[in-house]
Protein backbone atom coordinates (compact mmCIF):
# COMPACT_ATOMS: atom_id res chain seq x y z
CA UNK A 1 0.00 0.00 0.00
CA UNK A 2 2.57 2.24 0.89
CA UNK A 3 4.63 1.72 -2.32
CA UNK A 4 1.15 1.92 -4.16
CA UNK A 5 1.25 5.72 -2.73
CA UNK A 6 4.62 6.55 -3.44
CA UNK A 7 4.04 5.45 -6.99
CA UNK A 8 0.61 7.45 -7.32
CA UNK A 9 2.45 10.76 -5.63
CA UNK A 10 5.62 10.79 -8.13
CA UNK A 11 3.20 9.97 -10.85
CA UNK A 12 1.77 13.30 -9.42
CA UNK A 13 4.38 15.82 -9.40
CA UNK A 14 5.71 14.74 -13.00
CA UNK A 15 1.91 15.31 -14.38
CA UNK A 16 2.05 18.76 -12.51
CA UNK A 17 5.88 19.28 -13.59
CA UNK A 18 4.27 18.46 -17.08
CA UNK A 19 1.62 20.54 -16.60
CA UNK A 20 3.56 23.47 -15.19
CA UNK A 21 6.46 23.04 -18.10
CA UNK A 22 3.68 23.27 -20.92
CA UNK A 23 2.39 26.49 -19.12
CA UNK A 24 5.51 27.81 -19.39
CA UNK A 25 5.72 27.16 -23.00
CA UNK A 26 2.47 28.29 -23.74
CA UNK A 27 3.20 31.35 -21.95
CA UNK A 28 6.68 31.90 -24.07
CA UNK A 29 5.01 31.60 -27.05
CA UNK A 30 2.36 33.97 -26.38
CA UNK A 31 5.15 36.69 -25.18
CA UNK A 32 7.33 36.04 -28.51
CA UNK A 33 4.16 36.46 -30.55
CA UNK A 34 3.39 39.28 -29.08
CA UNK A 35 6.78 40.76 -29.03
CA UNK A 36 6.88 40.17 -32.92
CA UNK A 37 3.66 41.42 -33.81
CA UNK A 38 3.53 43.31 -36.86
CA UNK A 39 1.52 44.97 -39.24
CA UNK A 40 -0.94 43.00 -41.19
CA UNK A 41 -2.89 45.14 -44.28
CA UNK A 42 -6.84 44.78 -44.60
CA UNK A 43 -8.06 41.25 -45.54
CA UNK A 44 -9.24 42.89 -48.80
CA UNK A 45 -7.25 45.94 -49.29
CA UNK A 46 -8.23 48.59 -51.61
CA UNK A 47 -5.89 49.69 -54.25
CA UNK A 48 -5.18 53.64 -54.62
CA UNK A 49 -7.45 55.78 -56.98
CA UNK A 50 -4.46 57.98 -58.25
CA UNK A 51 -0.80 58.44 -58.19
CA UNK A 52 0.94 57.75 -55.15
CA UNK A 53 4.27 57.88 -53.91
CA UNK A 54 7.47 60.55 -55.05
CA UNK A 55 7.64 62.58 -58.06
CA UNK A 56 11.35 61.78 -58.02
CA UNK A 57 14.60 60.65 -56.42
CA UNK A 58 16.60 62.65 -58.32
CA UNK A 59 19.66 64.26 -56.39
CA UNK A 60 18.86 68.19 -56.03
CA UNK A 61 19.21 71.18 -53.99
CA UNK A 62 17.00 69.55 -51.32
CA UNK A 63 18.90 66.00 -50.99
CA UNK A 64 22.81 66.84 -52.15
CA UNK A 65 24.68 63.56 -50.91
CA UNK A 66 21.48 62.23 -49.08
CA UNK A 67 21.06 58.98 -48.78
CA UNK A 68 17.45 58.91 -49.39
CA UNK A 69 14.70 61.27 -50.96
CA UNK A 70 11.32 62.70 -49.01
CA UNK A 71 9.45 59.97 -48.57
CA UNK A 72 5.96 59.01 -47.49
CA UNK A 73 5.67 56.30 -44.34
CA UNK A 74 2.42 54.83 -45.34
CA UNK A 75 1.18 51.86 -47.32
CA UNK A 76 1.82 52.79 -51.50
CA UNK A 77 0.47 49.39 -52.96
CA UNK A 78 -2.91 49.93 -50.69
CA UNK A 79 -4.85 52.34 -48.79
CA UNK A 80 -3.98 52.53 -45.71
CA UNK A 81 -6.93 52.65 -43.22
CA UNK A 82 -7.12 54.99 -39.78
CA UNK A 83 -9.53 54.27 -36.73
CA UNK A 84 -8.74 58.08 -36.15
CA UNK A 85 -11.24 61.34 -37.28
CA UNK A 86 -7.99 62.94 -36.29
CA UNK A 87 -4.93 60.65 -37.89
CA UNK A 88 -1.25 61.21 -37.70
CA UNK A 89 0.79 60.89 -40.90
CA UNK A 90 4.89 60.53 -41.06
CA UNK A 91 7.33 60.91 -43.50
CA UNK A 92 11.10 61.13 -43.76
CA UNK A 93 13.45 64.23 -44.60
CA UNK A 94 16.58 63.40 -46.43
CA UNK A 95 19.02 66.36 -45.79
CA UNK A 96 19.09 68.29 -42.58
CA UNK A 97 18.55 72.17 -44.35
CA UNK A 98 15.56 73.76 -42.68
CA UNK A 99 13.22 74.46 -45.71
CA UNK A 100 9.50 74.57 -45.57
CA UNK A 101 7.00 71.71 -45.71
CA UNK A 102 3.63 71.84 -47.04
CA UNK A 103 1.28 69.89 -45.87
CA UNK A 104 -2.28 68.60 -47.45
CA UNK A 105 -4.89 66.91 -47.00
CA UNK A 106 -7.23 65.82 -50.02
CA UNK A 107 -10.75 64.48 -50.40
CA UNK A 108 -12.55 62.56 -53.95
CA UNK A 109 -15.50 63.80 -54.60
CA UNK A 110 -18.08 61.49 -56.13
CA UNK A 111 -16.97 62.12 -59.32
CA UNK A 112 -13.63 60.94 -58.79
CA UNK A 113 -12.19 64.18 -58.23
CA UNK A 114 -10.04 65.62 -55.44
CA UNK A 115 -10.47 69.19 -53.64
CA UNK A 116 -8.03 70.45 -50.92
CA UNK A 117 -9.53 70.74 -47.17
CA UNK A 118 -6.18 70.85 -45.12
CA UNK A 119 -3.18 72.62 -45.60
CA UNK A 120 -0.57 73.82 -42.95
CA UNK A 121 2.88 75.18 -43.78
CA UNK A 122 5.81 73.69 -41.53
CA UNK A 123 9.82 73.98 -41.12
CA UNK A 124 11.86 71.10 -42.02
CA UNK A 125 13.39 68.89 -39.61
CA UNK A 126 16.09 66.13 -41.08
CA UNK A 127 14.62 62.47 -40.14
CA UNK A 128 11.01 61.46 -39.07
CA UNK A 129 8.81 64.27 -39.06
CA UNK A 130 4.83 63.68 -38.48
CA UNK A 131 1.74 65.88 -38.77
CA UNK A 132 -1.26 65.30 -36.97
CA UNK A 133 -4.70 66.65 -37.69
CA UNK A 134 -5.63 69.40 -35.62
CA UNK A 135 -8.78 69.33 -33.78
CA UNK A 136 -10.05 72.82 -34.80
CA UNK A 137 -10.13 71.04 -38.25
CA UNK A 138 -13.39 69.12 -39.60
CA UNK A 139 -13.76 65.23 -38.57
CA UNK A 140 -13.05 63.11 -40.94
CA UNK A 141 -15.49 60.26 -42.32
CA UNK A 142 -15.80 56.51 -42.19
CA UNK A 143 -15.89 55.39 -45.91
CA UNK A 144 -14.61 58.45 -47.36
CA UNK A 145 -11.06 58.24 -49.97
CA UNK A 146 -8.58 60.87 -48.85
CA UNK A 147 -5.03 61.65 -49.84
CA UNK A 148 -2.15 63.32 -48.03
CA UNK A 149 0.98 65.18 -49.77
CA UNK A 150 3.74 66.64 -48.21
CA UNK A 151 5.92 69.11 -50.83
CA UNK A 152 9.20 69.62 -49.52
CA UNK A 153 9.95 73.01 -50.95
CA UNK A 154 13.70 72.75 -52.55
CA UNK A 155 13.52 75.85 -54.41
CA UNK A 156 11.51 79.19 -53.80
CA UNK A 157 12.16 80.36 -57.28
CA UNK A 158 11.57 76.76 -58.57
CA UNK A 159 8.79 74.75 -57.57
CA UNK A 160 8.72 72.31 -60.32
CA UNK A 161 11.95 71.38 -57.93
CA UNK A 162 9.98 70.47 -54.98
CA UNK A 163 9.89 67.01 -53.81
CA UNK A 164 6.14 65.81 -53.15
CA UNK A 165 5.13 62.55 -51.79
CA UNK A 166 2.05 61.51 -51.51
CA UNK A 167 -0.53 58.82 -49.81
CA UNK A 168 -4.39 57.49 -49.98
CA UNK A 169 -6.37 56.38 -46.47
CA UNK A 170 -9.22 55.92 -45.18
CA UNK A 171 -11.10 56.22 -41.64
CA UNK A 172 -13.09 53.32 -41.09
CA UNK A 173 -15.03 51.77 -37.88
CA UNK A 174 -12.88 50.57 -35.14
CA UNK A 175 -13.96 47.04 -34.10
CA UNK A 176 -15.59 46.54 -30.96
CA UNK A 177 -13.25 43.78 -29.82
CA UNK A 178 -10.15 46.28 -30.60
CA UNK A 179 -11.97 49.14 -28.71
CA UNK A 180 -12.00 47.29 -25.46
CA UNK A 181 -8.57 45.47 -25.48
CA UNK A 182 -7.32 49.39 -26.43
CA UNK A 183 -9.02 50.48 -23.07
CA UNK A 184 -6.52 47.78 -20.87
CA UNK A 185 -3.44 49.61 -22.05
CA UNK A 186 -1.85 52.87 -21.94
CA UNK A 187 1.54 51.97 -23.74
CA UNK A 188 2.43 52.95 -26.63
CA UNK A 189 3.94 50.02 -28.10
CA UNK A 190 1.11 47.98 -27.05
CA UNK A 191 -1.25 49.90 -28.52
CA UNK A 192 0.61 49.98 -31.45
CA UNK A 193 1.05 45.96 -31.52
CA UNK A 194 -3.23 45.91 -31.29
CA UNK A 195 -3.34 48.61 -34.24
CA UNK A 196 -1.08 46.86 -36.66
CA UNK A 197 -1.72 43.43 -36.35
CA UNK A 198 -5.87 44.74 -37.17
CA UNK A 199 -4.92 46.61 -40.10
CA UNK A 200 -4.52 50.26 -39.11
CA UNK A 201 -1.48 51.26 -39.94
CA UNK A 202 -1.88 54.92 -39.44
CA UNK A 203 -2.63 54.27 -35.80
CA UNK A 204 0.14 51.75 -35.31
CA UNK A 205 2.50 54.25 -36.01
CA UNK A 206 1.16 57.48 -35.00
CA UNK A 207 1.58 55.46 -31.59
CA UNK A 208 5.08 55.35 -31.56
CA UNK A 209 6.37 57.59 -34.45
CA UNK A 210 8.18 59.94 -32.33
CA UNK A 211 8.56 57.81 -29.39
CA UNK A 212 12.24 57.14 -28.59
CA UNK A 213 11.68 53.76 -26.19
CA UNK A 214 9.85 51.76 -28.63
CA UNK A 215 12.48 52.88 -31.98
CA UNK A 216 13.07 49.23 -32.63
CA UNK A 217 9.44 47.91 -32.72
CA UNK A 218 9.13 51.60 -35.28
CA UNK A 219 11.88 49.71 -37.50
CA UNK A 220 9.95 46.86 -37.10
CA UNK A 221 6.84 48.19 -38.74
CA UNK A 222 9.18 49.91 -41.48
CA UNK A 223 10.51 46.71 -42.17
CA UNK A 224 7.42 44.53 -42.81
CA UNK A 225 6.24 47.78 -45.41
CA UNK A 226 9.32 47.58 -47.25
CA UNK A 227 8.43 43.75 -47.46
CA UNK A 228 4.65 44.37 -48.54
CA UNK A 229 6.05 46.84 -50.94
CA UNK A 230 8.30 44.43 -52.94
CA UNK A 231 5.89 42.23 -53.08
CA UNK A 232 3.17 44.25 -54.06
CA UNK A 233 5.55 45.93 -56.90
CA UNK A 234 5.87 41.70 -58.52
CA UNK A 235 1.92 42.51 -59.58
CA UNK A 236 2.01 46.01 -61.05
CA UNK A 237 3.89 46.94 -63.93
CA UNK A 238 5.09 50.78 -65.57
CA UNK A 239 5.28 53.77 -62.94
CA UNK A 240 2.93 51.86 -60.34
CA UNK A 241 5.51 49.15 -60.30
CA UNK A 242 8.54 52.16 -60.23
CA UNK A 243 6.29 53.82 -57.38
CA UNK A 244 6.74 50.77 -55.25
CA UNK A 245 10.19 49.58 -55.90
CA UNK A 246 11.85 53.38 -55.15
CA UNK A 247 9.75 53.37 -51.97
CA UNK A 248 10.91 50.18 -50.76
CA UNK A 249 14.33 50.72 -51.69
CA UNK A 250 13.85 54.07 -49.54
CA UNK A 251 12.31 51.98 -46.45
CA UNK A 252 15.53 49.93 -46.80
CA UNK A 253 17.89 52.71 -46.19
CA UNK A 254 15.76 54.85 -43.92
CA UNK A 255 15.69 51.78 -41.85
CA UNK A 256 19.66 51.30 -41.91
CA UNK A 257 20.19 55.13 -40.97
CA UNK A 258 18.14 54.57 -38.05
CA UNK A 259 19.68 51.84 -36.87
CA UNK A 260 22.91 53.59 -36.39
CA UNK A 261 21.07 56.02 -34.27
CA UNK A 262 19.70 52.86 -31.72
Amino acid sequence: MMSLNIVLMNASKNLINKLLFCSFLAASFALTSIASATYRPPAQPSSPKGPTGSNSSRTNGCTGNAQTTLTALAPLSHVGYTASFRPTFAWYVPDSTTREVEFSLYEYGANGKSKRIQRAKLQSTNGLMKFTLPAEAPALSIGQRYFWQVALLCNPNRPSEDLIVKAEFEPVAMPSNLKNVLTQTQEHQKRAELFALAGFWYDALGEIVEDPINKAYRLTLLDKLRELETEGAKSQQGKIKKNLEQQASQLQRIIAIEQQKI
